[in-house]
C-alpha cells in the first residue's frame, strides 16, 4: 500500500504539466507552420519549396489536429510533385475540417491528383526500348526525371544538315547527301500526362567533309497517347550548312567551315518496341516492287512513325505523326499491317494516292506518290 501511495505522489506532479505539454506541442506546431509559410514567401524555385514541406510536417507531427498544416503540407507537395502524399494530406485535412468551405475544391484536387498519379504511372511503366522507324531509344524513369537516348542517322536535310561540296570552276558548288551519326538525349520532367525538357544532339563529324557539327540543344514537349502505345516529341531541330572544298585531285577534300543558317519544327513519334512488331512500308520487297519512305509500326499500322528522306512521301510533304486514313480511296482504320502494306505497295513508276489526318490541320491531306524503284 505505502509502495502505491509513493507511485501516486510521484505521478500527480507529472499528470499536472500534461496541460502544459500539450499547450507547448500546440503553441510550437503553429510556430513550424508560420515558418513554412515564411518558406514558401523566400522561394525561388520549386526545389527551394522541400524547407517549406519539412516545416509543415514537423507542425503536423507535433499537433496532428492542425488542419491548416496538413492543407498547407498537401498543396506544397504538389508543387514539389509529391502527388501519392499530397492526397493523404488533403484527405487528413478534410477529415479534420469536413465542413470547411474549400472542403469541395479540395477533394477535386484529390480527383485531379489521382488521375495525375495514374499517368505517371504509365510513363514510368514505359522504361525500356522504343522504336522511331529503324532507330531503339531506351527509356529510363527516376521518379519524375525522364531520359531518353539513341542514336540519330544523319543522312538528309531531315537531320538539320545541308551539306555543299564546292568543286570549283568545272564543277561548281553542288548539294550533297551528308553522312554520319549522333547521339540525341531528350532528358526532362513528367508533369502529368506531358513531359518538357531539353533535347540535346551531340556533336559529331560528318563523313564527306570532315566538318565538326556542332551540339544542337533545344526544349522539346512530348504527349503519351490514351493507349500508352505512342510518345509524340515536338521540338525545334537547328539548321546547319557545311561547307567542303572537293579540292582539284581526289583525296585533297576539306572542310572550309560550319554555318548555322536557322531552325525547324521537328517531330518523332516513338512506339513502343517488340519482338516482331516494328515494319516498313519499303522492307523486304521484291525486285521491281516501287518504294514510298513511309515508315509504320504494326501496333498501330495507321500512325506513320517516320519518312525516309528523299523519298516520295517526305519529297510530297508527308510527315511523322500523320494516320493514314485511305490509300487508293480504300479506307485503312480497320486493316491491318500486311493489308495496309499490299496497299500502299506497287508496281515502280506506278502512282499511289494517301490521304493522312494531320494534327492541327481540320481536313485530311492527300498525297499523290510516284512509287520509288529500289
Amino acid at each position: 500500500m505505502r509502495a502505491k501511495i509513493r507511485y501516486l505522489l510521484l505521478l500527480l506532479p507529472l499528470l499536472a504539466t500534461l496541460p502544459a505539454l500539450a499547450e507547448e506541442g500546440a503553441a510550437d506546431a503553429r510556430r513550424h507552420m508560420v515558418r513554412g509559410i515564411a518558406a514558401i514567401e523566400m522561394a525561388k524555385s520549386t526545389a527551394d519549396l522541400a524547407p517549406a514541406a519539412n516545416e509543415f510536417r514537423r507542425a503536423t507531427e507535433l499537433d496532428p489536429t492542425l488542419s491548416a498544416a496538413w492543407y498547407n503540407l498537401g498543396s506544397v507537395q504538389v508543387k514539389l510533385g509529391q502527388f501519392d502524399e499530397a492526397i493523404q494530406s488533403y484527405k487528413r485535412y478534410l477529415v479534420l475540417s469536413p465542413q470547411a468551405e474549400d472542403a469541395p475544391k479540395v477533394q477535386d484536387e484529390i480527383i485531379k491528383l489521382e488521375y495525375r498519379q495514374e499517368r505517371i504511372n504509365r510513363v514510368a511503366d514505359f522504361v525500356g526500348n522504343w522504336m522511331v522507324g529503324k532507330s531503339p531509344y531506351g527509356i529510363s524513369v527516376n521518379k519524375l526525371e525522364f531520359t531518353m537516348k539513341g542514336t540519330q542517322q544523319i543522312d538528309s536535310v531531315t537531320g538539320g544538315i545541308k551539306l555543299i561540296s564546292d568543286g570549283g570552276f568545272l564543277l561548281g558548288k553542288m548539294d550533297r547527301i551528308p553522312r554520319g551519326s549522333a547521339e540525341v538525349i531528350f532528358k526532362g520532367r513528367i508533369d502529368g500526362s506531358s513531359i518538357k525538357g531539353t533535347r540535346t544532339r551531340g556533336a559529331f563529324t560528318e563523313g564527306l567533309s570532315d566538318c565538326t557539327i556542332p551540339v544542337d540543344q533545344g526544349e522539346f514537349t512530348a504527349t503519351v497517347s490514351e493507349d500508352g502505345k505512342q510518345l509524340t516529341f515536338n521540338f525545334q531541330v537547328g539548321q546547319f550548312q557545311a561547307d567542303r572544298d572537293a579540292g582539284p585531285f581526289f583525296g585533297m577534300d576539306s572542310c572550309t567551315g560550319v554555318t548555322k543558317t536557322g531552325e525547324l519544327p521537328g517531330t518523332l513519334v516513338f512506339s513502343k518496341a517488340v519482338a516482331q512488331g516494328n515494319a516498313s512500308a519499303d522492307n523486304q520487297l521484291p525486285k521491281g516492287v516501287g518504294l514510298v519512305g513511309l515508315q509504320l509500326t504494326e501496333t498501330d499500322p495507321q500512325l506513320i512513325t517516320g519518312v525516309v528522306p528523299n523519298m516520295p512521301a517526305a519529297d510530297a510533304g508527308i510527315k511523322a505523326g500523320d494516320r493514314i486514313r485511305k490509300v487508293d480511296g480504300k479506307e485503312a482504320k480497320d486493316l491491318n499491317m500486311p493489308q495496309l502494306l499490299e496497299l500502299i505497295r506497287g508496281p515502280a513508276g506506278a502512282k499511289v494516292t494517301i490521304e493522312v489526318e494531320r494534327q492541327g490541320e481540320t481536313n485530311p491531306l492527300s498525297f499523290t506518290l510516284d512509287r520509288k524503284a529500289q
